[in-house]
């Protein structure tokens, strides 16, 4: 209400004034036609279309009322609009950080600054990224990238997101075919929008050919003559080559490395005041972290920001005056170049300095990141009709076929099934089996090299077994060996064990095997398999309430599961969601030690529970 910014009403407002005093379908054409100025509105159609029927209100009332006030005042609520869009989307995503953002984003001294003192208006691009990125992490790639296109299409510079934006996508489970998606939608959605003016001598000059893209090639370290260096593309594909090992990405870290993407291009570059507007919601995650170092960079870094830029930076006029409030900038002191050289490099040492600390805190403190350096390894061993398989699939699609290699013990076995071998070893027994080439394999994993086992085939619809395969991000360890050995158990992340009592499997009619064979089978389980259980972190067992019962079946509530849980401090926790949430009936007995629980659970639950219940134990879970 109180200030006009000088580039708003000297070129903004003007640009799209001169629209409604002379209508065209090209603006940009039709305003250097009538002598403005090429710096005047260097953006795209989409930017033009936010700013429009505020503006053209303000219009109407300027011209019924014969002032030259209200036109400014549309463009800025538009600003303004932009503004409390982002605030919206930081809330909704990063609920239980309301109060850091309120202060860091909405009371943020560089977004007022900017947005309404210097008067940019890069905040409408990046309200739009928001909103793109936001619809991505609720799984709407379609319309993500529709609005990501939206967002280019109002400032060309928020391609930079792009690569970023696709390994996320890549790197999110069973979601590799979302990446051709995403893009393909959003070239041609940017083709529609920008198209008509693509050709247009206009548009190039004032919006793709604008003097802020050459400024992406100001530094450089000359090699001769003719070969140049150039800086800022250099640190942006180094940014992407580590992104892309990173292996995983969640919500969080993608938008963490996109501000230090953003960061790094606003370091290597000429002073932009509005280009700080991009790095505004990603600083605000940052700082809303309460960490105190950090808080205090961004109160060092805003300060020193807003000084060089209110000495050498067009400001505001006090509305309906023409004074321009404290031209700093014609004081002496500060007409040196030493001296704005100087600011300029206090302003780039605190952003440096905010940089290395998103990087170590926001991406390097990320667990994915350290999940990213190695697969998920996990271990199922179990006996015979245990469950394991079925286990395994469920774990397979938690984490999404595509992203799940499966080793299977199917695949080391010494012997074919119909080797007479059989009938004087059981396949539980450690000598018909290779597991040296299991550990072999196991480890050629953990070294990102080509190895054989179980990927799937997305034609096919299911696993299948190939020679050759590249790594994955989870590999699941199939075999009732798999705690068998130290060398194994070091490897797994996580291991789990299965038991099914043998009453519960011939109540189930899954026994059916000759005495003998069953009765080697039992020796040998209690030999090597069962002693397993206590290498495991988790171990599931099934058996009956009442064993003299019969006409079961798995889902009857008469049977009980003895979950035993290494390492299960959390226990407590997951008692109230199982009594509270699912109904169980849970019994806790008496651990051996304070780091073991052991706990059995009765009753009934349906799947919608389940679901309901998981997402309060890992809220994360969908990431």
């Amino acid at each position: 209400l109180l200030l006009i910014p000088e580039v708003q009403e000297e070129w903004f407002v003007s640009f799209i004034v001169q629209t409604f005093e002379r209508p065209s379908i090209n603006p940009w054409s039709s305003y250097l036609d009538s002598g403005g100025n090429i710096l005047a509105f260097p953006y795209g159609p989409i930017m033009f279309l936010a700013h429009f029927p505020t503006t053209l209100i303000g219009w109407l009332i300027d011209a019924l009322t014969g002032v030259n006030y209200f036109s400014g005042l549309g463009f800025r609520v538009s600003l303004l609009m932009a503004d409390i869009l982002i605030l919206i989307l930081l809330l909704q995503q990063f609920e239980k950080r309301w109060r850091g953002l309120l202060i860091h984003y909405w009371l943020s001294p560089l977004v007022v600054f900017i947005t309404y003192w210097h008067g940019q208006t890069d905040i409408v691009p990046v309200a739009i990224l928001v909103l793109s990125i936001a619809l991505l992490k609720n799984k709407k790639v379609l319309q993500s990238a529709l609005v990501f296109a939206g967002a280019v299409a109002a400032k060309h510079s928020m391609v930079i997101a792009l690569p970023f934006i696709a390994m996320y996508l890549w790197f999110r489970r069973g979601t590799v075919i979302s990446v051709y998606k995403f893009t393909i939608f959003f070239l041609m959605t940017l083709i529609i929008v920008e198209g008509p003016y693509f050709f247009s001598n206009g548009f190039h000059q004032m919006v793709i050919n604008n003097r802020e893209v050459e400024k992406i090639y100001w530094l450089f370290i000359p090699m001769n003559d003719v070969l140049k260096i150039y800086i800022i593309p250099l640190a942006y594909l180094l940014l992407l080559y580590f992104t892309w090992r990173l292996r995983r990405m969640n919500f969080d870290l993608l938008l963490a490395t996109l501000g230090v993407a953003f960061s790094i291009v606003i370091v290597l570059t000429p002073p932009a005041p509005g280009w700080v507007l991009w790095i505004t919601p990603m600083l605000a995650i940052h700082l809303s972290r309460g960490n105190s170092g950090s808080i205090i960079l961004g109160v060092l870094f805003s300060a020193i920001f807003i000084v060089y830029h209110l000495i050498y930076s067009a400001g505001s006029n006090f509305v309906f005056s023409k004074e321009t409030i404290m031209p700093m900038y014609s004081i002496d002191l500060f007409t040196q170049p030493y001296i704005q050289s100087l600011l300029n490099t206090m302003v780039v040492t605190f952003l440096i300095l905010i940089i290395l600390q998103m990087f170590r805190d926001s991406i390097k403190g990320s667990d994915y990141y350290h999940l990213g350096k190695r697969p998920l390894i996990i271990g199922v061993s179990g006996g015979l009709s245990s469950g394991k398989s079925t286990f395994i699939d469920a774990l397979s699609k938690m984490f999404g076929n595509e992203q799940v290699l499966k080793i299977s013990e199917d695949s080391y076995y010494n012997w074919r099934p119909s080797s007479p071998m059989w009938k004087t070893l059981t396949s539980l027994d450690p000598r018909s089996c290779r597991l040296s080439k299991m550990v072999f394999d196991l480890q050629s994993v953990l070294d990102s090299k080509v190895f054989k086992g179980y990927s799937y085939s997305q034609k096919y619809k299911k696993f299948t077994y190939k020679a050759n395969q590249n790594a994955r991000q989870v590999v699941l360890l199939d075999s009732s060996f798999a705690l068998h050995s130290k060398q194994l158990i070091e490897m797994e992340d996580v291991s789990f064990f299965l038991e099914i009592d043998s009453i519960f499997l011939a109540e189930l009619g899954i026994v059916n095997q000759d005495a003998d064979q069953l009765g080697r089978e039992r020796v040998d389980f209690k030999k090597y398999i069962q002693p397993q259980k206590a290498q495991a972190d988790v171990a599931f067992e099934l058996s009956l309430v009442n064993p003299k019962l019969t006409e079961l079946k798995l889902s009857d509530s008469r049977i009980n599961l003895n979950i035993v849980i290494k390492d299960g401090l959390y226990y407590q926790r997951l008692l109230r969601v199982l009594t509270g949430v699912c109904g169980l009936q849970v019994n806790v007995k008496q651990a051996d030690s304070l780091s073991v629980v052991e706990i059995d659970v009765q009753g009934d639950v349906d799947a919608e529970d389940i679901r309901f219940a998981s997402k309060i134990i890992a809220p994360g879970l969908n990431e």
